[in-house]
């Protein structure tokens, strides 16, 4: 019972704690989703607390994952102008991007001579959480570490971002935006905050249509992935 009370304050105070402190530092690595489920981790293990009490306590956090989703429908239909105007550079940029992500999982899978419950754990990797658990358990995949591959792309794409911008010399907001909005998801939208309005507003773009994309593309992915490894 007492599991039930502290485990969503404690966990929306740790996330609110390293958002603040990566808002102080700017400091991509310094992700506040990344460091509150390292930190959670930490004090099940040393509490010795069974992680489905947990689960429960912290249930509305997991519940609230749906809602959130739909409602990025909302700055979809605002910057439905701005899509119109840029729909050239938007289709081929998420496009490429999808596809990017398809061949990337066909060498990780083909590589690892991974099994079907690898191939579609590895598939939503590049969309937000919500769909991704989605597609993962309809695929037959692991959940449980779909979330966490999730979350590892966001990061590492957050924080490799910014030199990879510098170093191909990528200054255009929208191209930035397309980019982290399709290879990082909800995390690289926030990055793209940093950038400015233009970054943000395409990244959240970027962020919708591929998740829309993967989702319908994920059962032939994963198909093609499986004829291919055998």
């Amino acid at each position: 019972m007492s599991t039930l009370i502290w485990a969503l304050p404690l966990t929306i105070g740790v996330y609110i704690t390293f958002l603040y402190i990566q808002n102080r530092t700017k400091i991509a690595l310094l992700n506040p989703l990344l460091l509150t489920s390292v930190t959670i981790i930490i004090v099940l293990l040393m509490g010795n607390i069974d992680y489905k009490d947990y689960e429960v306590g912290s249930s509305v956090i997991t519940y609230l994952i749906g809602p959130a989703t739909v409602s990025l429908a909302i700055p979809l239909y605002e910057k439905l102008g701005m899509l119109k105007k840029h729909w050239k550079v938007v289709t081929v940029s998420i496009l490429s991007g999808v596809f990017a992500h398809a061949l990337c999982i066909i060498l990780i899978t083909f590589i690892l001579k991974s099994t079907p419950e690898m191939v579609a754990t590895f598939i939503p990797k590049s969309v937000t959480t919500a769909i991704a658990k989605d597609i993962s358990l309809s695929l037959g995949g692991n959940v449980s570490l779909t979330v966490v591959i999730v979350v590892l792309t966001g990061v590492l794409g957050a924080v490799l971002a910014p030199n990879m911008f510098k170093i191909f010399g990528i200054k255009e907001p929208i191209a930035r935006g397309l980019a982290l909005g399709s290879a990082a998801h909800a995390v690289g939208t926030s990055k793209a905050l940093e950038f400015g309005d233009l970054d943000a507003s395409m990244a959240t773009l970027s962020l919708i249509i591929t998740g829309i994309i993967t989702v319908i593309t994920a059962p032939f992915i994963y198909d093609l992935i499986l004829l291919l490894i055998k």
